[in-house]
């Protein structure tokens, strides 16, 4: 018996377009999750070139995937941002490629943003950081970012956002941020004055993109009048450096 000549699909990495009311298209969409004829293929890093049993035309939906939190065993479509969809000739033994395309969901609540670009920055801190945040000119993107530097005899850093009093506790709710550090960087939630650390940025000298969800801390603690986030650390080294931009907290 013979086996059956597959078609091939390829898929390129994806590209974020936002308006400017939504902030930086930078994004870290690692997977794409495909569904043919609303049949889930499977999950793959991108790019991806893989075989599939079928020919004609047929529907492919791609989802847009990330590392929640960072971590590669927390892969999971994202819900914010929507789907690709094309209807596909498959040829069998030929390669169809296809460059998927996303925007955010038109559901998505920009709830607060800080681009480091504004002549004031919105941080507090706490009355034992030896440090602030201030705005550098080594940004990842526009003309600033916010970057924290400590040297030797300083003991720690931690700054909050601003505080939250209308934030939903009910609802997928996510931090998104680009940054890069020499230092691990502990970020987590007050509840009114409960402090509980949730992430850590772990170090990398390039810029990265990660995806922090809050659903669940938020969710189990829906009883606080307010809430904020929170980054902070303890030196690990003689001259941590921490820098960090487009912030930007989205729900459902």
């Amino acid at each position: 018996m013979e086996a059956e000549i597959p078609s091939y699909l390829q898929i390129n990495p994806f590209t974020l377009s936002t308006t400017a009311a939504q902030g930086t298209n930078s994004h870290n969409i690692t997977d794409a999750w495909i569904y043919v004829d609303n049949d889930l293929v499977g999950v793959f890093e991108l790019p991806a070139r893989f075989p599939i049993l079928k020919e004609g035309i047929h529907k492919i939906d791609i989802y847009p995937g990330i590392k929640e939190n960072g971590i590669a065993e927390r892969r999971a479509r994202y819900v914010f941002y929507n789907v690709h969809t094309e209807n596909i000739n498959l040829e069998k033994s030929k390669t169809t490629i296809i460059n998927p395309q996303t925007t955010y969901s038109s559901a998505t609540t920009f709830y607060w943003m800080e681009d480091f670009e504004s002549a004031s920055l919105p941080f507090t801190y706490s009355s034992l950081s030896d440090t602030v945040v201030y705005k550098s000119t080594d940004s990842f993107e526009g003309y600033y970012s916010g970057k924290v530097s400590l040297i030797p005899g300083m003991t720690l850093f931690e700054c909050y956002t601003p505080e939250f009093s209308d934030i939903p506790t009910n609802k997928p709710i996510f931090l998104e941020l680009n940054f890069k550090t020499n230092q691990p960087v502990l970020v987590g939630l007050f509840a009114d004055n409960d402090q509980i650390g949730i992430f850590y940025l772990n170090t990398t000298e390039y810029w990265k993109k990660i995806y922090l969800d809050f659903s669940e801390p938020l969710r189990t603690r829906p009883n606080a009048s307010k809430y904020k986030i929170f980054f902070g650390f303890q030196p690990k080294l003689d001259y941590p450096e921490f820098m960090f931009d487009n912030l930007k907290i989205v729900y459902l």
